[in-house]
């Protein structure tokens, strides 16, 4: 089975109105350009036909769709219900005001009657604030005592904007948590993205922190960047050779369906077999059954799939 751990889904409106909490509306329409201005074509692309259209043509089974930071939880879960054999959704949790909201009764909702699968993916760089603060725990205590995991954001944001805390990208933000909720999976986006070097000493020791490869080419220092003499190859050995292909989830970050004019550099060729982490992971010769774990065991397991 194979499983796109990351795929984004949100509607216009939701982005505008949601978005509110962290920017203007200005902002927000030159930050995520596509998507907060009409014609809208991504959101006219992001329908159900489309969507299976281009999974069955990539070669992907499923396809984890979330929300936040500023979308609807209601609305991915009526469009999971659309076709749950192919989507599987995730909530999006208010950790700004968490009082407020009332998030943990939100994450109970969001489990118990929307069906969806888990949390995510969480900006903490947007809000700003701290994943490793307690004031959060009761959240992962609900999310842990329910079976969900909770995808975060790793590295950095790249927009150039002040909103953007660029520390809370960290994951070693995220070892308080790690330590209080050994029994709760923390997946890092992006394989840490600039500190994958600390996402990996973290995994070391903190057996329920998993990585989302997305973005592996653009995210992770390369020798292309000037800076460092380590390229993505030699990073997936290193996470493979010490043994996290149980804790590895094979990721696309897409923005709408496949092949739609929003995803230009966003997924490598027309099927699966064209996308770099594959042609990574057979390169370096990977165990067919340490690439279907990478590819969709992983997420099966995790998310109860």
């Amino acid at each position: 089975m194979i499983i796109d751990c990351h795929g984004h889904f949100n509607t216009q409106k939701d982005l505008i109105k949601n978005a509110k909490k962290y920017l203007t509306d200005e902002t927000a329409r030159r930050a995520y350009g596509f998507w907060a201005r009409g014609p809208n074509k991504a959101e006219e692309q992001t329908t159900v036909e489309a969507w299976i259209d281009s999974l069955d043509r990539y070669g992907v089974d499923k396809v984890l769709l979330q929300t936040a930071p500023f979308g609807s939880s209601d609305a991915v879960a009526e469009f999971q219900k659309k076709a749950p054999d192919r989507f599987v959704g995730l909530a999006n949790i208010d950790f700004i005001d968490p009082e407020g909201s009332n998030s943990v009764r939100e994450v109970e909702r969001c489990v118990k009657e929307l069906k969806l699968k888990g949390i995510g993916e969480l900006y903490p760089q947007m809000g700003p604030w701290d994943p490793g603060d307690k004031k959060y725990f009761p959240i992962y205590e609900k999310a842990e005592e329910l079976g969900v995991p909770i995808m975060i954001h790793g590295g950095i944001e790249p927009f150039p904007a002040a909103f953007n805390h660029q520390q809370y990208g960290d994951p070693y933000m995220l070892d308080p948590a790690l330590r209080a909720f050994p029994d709760l999976p923390f997946i890092v986006c992006h394989m840490g993205g600039d500190l994958v070097h600390r996402l990996f000493t973290l995994m070391i020791c903190r057996h329920n922190l998993y990585a989302e490869i997305s973005s592996f080419t653009t995210h992770i220092p390369t020798p292309h960047a000037g800076m460092f003499n380590v390229t993505p190859q030699q990073v997936m050995k290193r996470f493979v050779e010490v043994g996290f292909a149980d804790r590895l989830l094979w990721a696309t970050d897409v923005q709408a369906p496949y092949f739609s004019e929003m995803l230009k550099n966003s997924v490598q060729g027309e099927t699966i077999k064209d996308n770099y982490v594959v042609k990574v992971l057979n390169e370096l010769k990977v165990s067919e059954q340490d690439k279907a774990k990478i590819l969709g065991e992983n997420a099966k397991r995790l998310f109860k799939l």
